[in-house]
């Protein structure tokens, strides 16, 4: 028997540290004009540098959790999706933190889509009825990963975790389709050095991603037998805010229903800028029971994805 897979509750975890373009156009001898001319980002979040992602995750874990009404106990999955790993597997870590007694747990990484791969592999789980209540979390510290003299990078990145709990809800809500697709011949234009910072040959990136952005929108309402008059809100990636924007125009889409604070305010934190996104409509009532919201990721790899999800239980 198949179930219908959705979204019970939901959490992040912001960190309180921010970086200003004032400090960043500092550093580099340039204007905080140039600053948001080229991203949109305003400010960014950096997590202590003692706080471990176990901590980051489990703070956002918690949250999704309350918001779900569940008790831990009756988690039986966790699926920590990452691309900043400080420990072996962040997951089994993050299950006895959380107080969920009888719970597998796996990582997974797939760049800034991560929060799409982590949650359709969850949501597989329950549709298939092997798990019931399964805590996904997205959580990166891309901080620890930048070069402070790139700036390239040192504009954009900054950290954060999100979270929410997978679970049955009624006929016709939930996940409505999936789409998962990677191009690994652009790997290239953002990876690791062997120094372990983060490479981003900015102008290839950003032409993939205004590209793939509306691409993943449409392959999701495609795989759902949807159209997008029919899309209530679009939560994207917050890579860059002139990204969202030029694929705003591509779609066609009104630019009040795309979510854009994160990266504004919270800057690029990779995997968890999704599930953040999708945290601030739902609290400020944009997102409400029954919207259609499409969630698309894109990033290393490269790779992106996307989820038609109707909102509610």
């Amino acid at each position: 028997m198949n179930y219908n897979a959705g979204i019970l509750g939901i959490g992040v975890n912001i960190p309180e540290k921010i970086i200003t373009n004032k400090e960043i156009a500092k550093r580099f001898g340039i204007q905080e004009e140039e600053i948001v001319r080229k991203t949109g980002i305003l400010e960014r979040r950096y997590e202590k540098t003692e706080t471990s992602l176990t901590e980051m995750s489990v703070i956002a874990g918690k949250r999704a959790i309350e918001d779900a009404g569940i008790d831990p106990s009756i988690i039986d999955l966790v699926i920590i999706g990452t691309n900043t790993h400080d420990t072996h597997i962040t997951a089994a870590l993050v299950q006895d933190q959380i107080g969920a007694k009888v719970c597998a747990g796996l990582d997974l990484h797939s760049g800034c889509a991560s929060f799409i791969t982590a949650l359709s592999t969850g949501a597989q789980f329950v549709q298939t009825g092997l798990y019931q209540n399964v805590l996904v979390v997205a959580v990166d510290k891309c901080s620890t990963l930048l070069d402070p003299m790139d700036k390239k990078t040192a504009l954009i990145f900054a950290d954060g975790a999100s979270a929410v709990v997978l679970g049955r809800v009624s006929d016709g809500k939930g996940i409505l389709g999936i789409n998962m697709q990677m191009d690994g011949s652009g790997g290239k234009y953002l990876h690791l050095t062997e120094k372990k910072n983060i490479f981003m040959d900015g102008r290839a990136v950003f032409e993939f991603a205004v590209e793939k952005f509306p691409y993943a929108v449409n392959k999701a309402l495609e795989v759902s037998n949807l159209a997008l008059s029919d899309v209530d809100f679009i939560i994207p990636h917050q890579s860059n805010l002139r990204i969202i924007e030029k694929g705003i125009e591509t779609l066609g889409f009104p630019k009040e229903k795309v979510h854009t604070k994160t990266i504004q305010h919270y800057g690029n934190s990779s995997a968890p800028t999704i599930g953040i996104g999708l945290y601030e409509e739902v609290k400020n009532k944009n997102i409400k029971d029954g919207d259609l919201v499409i969630l698309a990721g894109y990033g290393a790899g490269l790779g992106w994805g996307s989820i038609a999800l109707r909102w509610g239980k």
